[in-house]
């Protein structure tokens, strides 16, 4: 891991600017480097030396065709790199910085382009200008990663989790789709409007019901090492980070830790309901838009069964 790799760089004994300590990574002509600041580095042996406009943003600096110091053992070698860099001084940032490119540049390839490099970054530089440390209420994201860990398929349920989270579905693939609504309290789930809309034929509602539980319980991220621990794929891996780490952000480890649920509570508890049965309101004003209200599912009927085929069937149903 590269977390690991890092922490067992010391800091670079030349202290001259753009000096790195630095390990070979990706079986490959790139580095893994730490720099006086104790800042965690990619440096990208690239095939090109085209000039393009360096980017410094919130806790992301990318410069390309550097010419730069490194410290191995006793040699000193002086060679040009691209170099991407966290800038931010938080150990869980790094720690998060460090885990997301472990994934997105593992296939890279030996001599990149400075625009292949350009173009892998830019996920992560969108990621990273919305870094927050705020603390959030994530029983949202837990239902949704409770939908994954607990099925029969977590990797086919992960291919039909949505990509980004303003997405229509919060799962879909096939024709098939479902909202995952959880809550700690009762069944009384806020919607949009144009979710209880549809004209799908396998369109599905999970009420997802949980309980607080600091001692034995499952936080988000207890959720999201499980489903690294199925056989995925690097697209795969990379998919469940971005997502994950888009809606975390920076929150601590501490803080998302300090909401954990009840796992199997959850599973006794979980209800699925079929779009076309929920009555729902009509608007057939299109002036009127983005309508929101409270639904209390308690008082309509779940389904009975869900899809054969696809994501759908591999789900936790209820006995």
């Amino acid at each position: 891991m590269l977390e690991e790799l890092f922490n067992k760089l010391d800091l670079p004994s030349d202290t001259s600017k753009d000096s790195y300590s630095t390990n070979p990574i990706f079986n490959s002509s790139h580095r893994l480097g730490k720099n006086l600041k104790n800042e965690p580095s990619i440096l990208f042996k690239t095939a090109d030396v085209a000039n393009r406009l360096d980017y410094l943003g919130k806790y992301i600096h990318l410069r390309f065709n550097v010419n730069c110091t490194l410290n191995e053992n006793t040699k000193k070698i002086n060679e040009n790199y691209t170099i991407l860099t966290c800038t931010s001084e938080d150990e869980q940032t790094k720690k998060n910085f460090l885990d997301i490119c472990e994934t997105s540049y593992l296939n890279i390839g030996e001599n990149p382009t400075n625009s292949q490099i350009n173009e892998l970054t830019e996920n992560l530089i969108e990621l990273f200008k919305t870094w927050s440390a705020s603390v959030t209420d994530f029983v949202g994201l837990w239902g949704e990663l409770f939908m994954i860990a607990s099925s029969n398929n977590s990797v086919e349920t992960l291919e039909a989790w949505h990509n980004h989270n303003d997405d229509k579905y919060d799962f879909y693939d096939n024709n098939s789709a479902l909202e995952v609504k959880c809550s700690t309290r009762e069944r009384k789930h806020e919607f949009r409007h144009h979710q209880l809309v549809s004209n799908l034929k396998d369109h599905y509602l999970a009420s997802v019901l949980t309980k607080p539980d600091s001692s034995k319980g499952l936080s988000v991220l207890d959720l999201y090492k499980k489903i690294l621990k199925n056989k995925l794929s690097n697209s795969q891996i990379n998919k469940l980070k971005k997502i994950y780490f888009g809606i975390v952000k920076g929150s601590p480890e501490i803080i998302i830790n300090s909401q954990k649920y009840d796992y199997n509570f959850a599973k006794k508890n979980t209800l699925f309901f079929s779009i076309s049965e929920i009555s729902t309101l009509k608007n057939n004003d299109v002036s009127i838009s983005n309508i929101k209200y409270t639904m209390d599912l308690s008082q309509k009927r779940n389904a009975e069964s869900l899809g054969k085929n696809g994501f759908l069937s591999n789900l936790h149903f209820t006995d």
